[in-house]
């Protein structure tokens, strides 16, 4: 993992609730929601990836890309990118190694998530 990832926030708790009216509660239902789509991706990836399907690897590294932006996730946000950029690259590697960094960015959201209950 680079260090760049490490420097982005996991979440950037202020900005993601000033974009829904600063409702901590609808924030928390919406993360619920991106854990389950995440979740859902995940295994998609994992199965594209073993199947070289990389318009599947494009396409849900561009809709968790999205997921990510919207719910201010800066670091999910770039390794999704990573993911979209491996699919549209055809860069087999480049994906698999990517897989494992939004998983690990996952795990960092989760614990932070965790932290400041």
């Amino acid at each position: 993992m680079s260090e760049k990832t490490n420097s982005l926030p996991p979440i950037n708790k202020q900005e993601a609730l000033e974009r829904i009216g600063g409702e901590e509660e609808f924030l928390k239902e919406l993360l619920d929601i991106y854990r389950t789509e995440f979740e859902k991706r995940c295994q998609e990836l994992e199965k594209a990836i073993d199947e070289k399907n990389y318009q599947v690897i494009q396409e849900s590294g561009h809709s968790l890309k999205g997921a990510s932006a919207n719910l201010s996730l800066p670091a999910l946000r770039e390794a999704a990118y990573e993911m979209e950029t491996a699919g549209k690259s055809q860069d087999l590697e480049a994906a698999k190694k990517t897989l494992k960094r939004l998983k690990l960015e996952f795990e960092r959201l989760e614990d932070f998530l965790n932290q400041s209950k």
